[in-house]
């Protein structure tokens, strides 16, 4: 059983750029975000989101939170998704980089650790161990990273939604072995299919947290909110619509260089927020908005799924 100390938030976010993005018919079977854009239009939207992906860094940048981008440099297969990084690795404050084991092929080939750990490096990153959950877990076990894993580090609580991404049995093998309390829960969107990703539907700062909880089976819903009221003191409540339509639920709370909160979410979020929900959240962070509307709309993704946080200690230069 492994335990680490207690950091929420990071100033450093590591990003992947989109080179290959597009339409990923692989994982819209499960994804009901993505749309399916004409045959016609994909070197178009390629060319858009990697405009998309600068205006992100550029955002960030100006919020004074650091951008370490990984470039795609391990293979020559189409990686429509690599703009998602969160799924396959994540990073601790204790110097471990921890990998995943994806559903789809295409997204099991995104994962590059050598080229990652070099980045780390040379950034004067300390990293200590890589922990690959492709070989702990049992081979048809799926869990896709901070997609599924919606950490609250100060009360050790980890809320997950179980679905084809995120296996019940991996997920308890992953909080027993980390020290996590499991807050484990079923889905079902008003098509009947789970959420995808728990990334989507909720997210978890250090003292609010946003939640779709129309989504969550009832019976299960009543525990979720409990552990959230004791985990956090302000809760956002978001509509289905707001999830879907919006992306509210796809939103990351980070902090500057100068330990100062900022929120980073993308320009269709904050447009579907209501006014009192904004002031909720501007209580808890500055809000740096991105305008990613064609990754969206075709990836099925917003801008946390774009940001995998560096909790990665800095090297002691002696």
């Amino acid at each position: 059983m492994m335990s680490e100390a207690i950091q929420h938030l990071t100033n450093s976010v590591i990003m992947v750029r989109p080179i290959d993005f597009g339409y990923n018919s692989q994982t819209s079977q499960d994804n009901e975000f993505q749309h399916k854009p004409a045959l016609a239009d994909s070197s178009r939207i390629q060319k858009q989101a990697l405009l998309e992906f600068d205006v992100c860094i550029d955002a960030l940048a100006r919020a004074k939170v650091e951008t370490l981008i990984l470039e795609k440099s391990h293979t020559n297969k189409p990686l429509p998704d690599a703009i998602f990084p969160n799924n396959w690795f994540s990073t601790s404050s204790v110097g471990k980089l921890i990998i995943y084991p994806m559903k789809t092929p295409n997204r099991q080939d995104e994962v590059q650790i050598d080229p990652l750990c070099e980045l780390l490096q040379k950034n004067n990153y300390a990293l200590d161990s890589v922990i690959d959950y492709r070989s702990i877990l049992a081979p048809q076990e799926i869990l896709e990273g901070t997609g599924s894993l919606i950490f609250h580090h100060p009360s050790r609580q980890l809320f997950v939604a179980i679905s084809e991404r995120c296996h019940q049995s991996a997920v308890e093998k992953f909080a027993d072995n980390f020290n996590f309390q499991l807050v484990h829960f079923n889905t079902v969107s008003s098509n009947g299919s789970p959420v995808y990703h728990t990334n989507v539907l909720m997210s978890c700062g250090e003292d609010f947290a946003v939640i779709t909880s129309e989504v969550i089976e009832a019976s299960d819903n009543i525990n979720v909110m409990r552990a959230l009221e004791n985990s956090v003191s302000d809760i956002i409540i978001i509509t289905e619509s707001q999830m879907t339509e919006s992306f509210c639920g796809n939103i990351l709370q980070l902090k500057d260089n100068n330990n100062q909160l900022v929120i980073a979410l993308s320009s269709s979020a904050y447009k579907g927020f209501h006014t009192q929900q904004k002031r909720q959240l501007e209580r808890h962070g500055s809000l740096v908005v991105c305008d990613i509307s064609t990754i969206e709309y075709v990836g099925g993704g917003s801008l946390r799924c774009m940001l995998a946080e560096n909790f990665l200690p800095k090297q002691v230069i002696q």
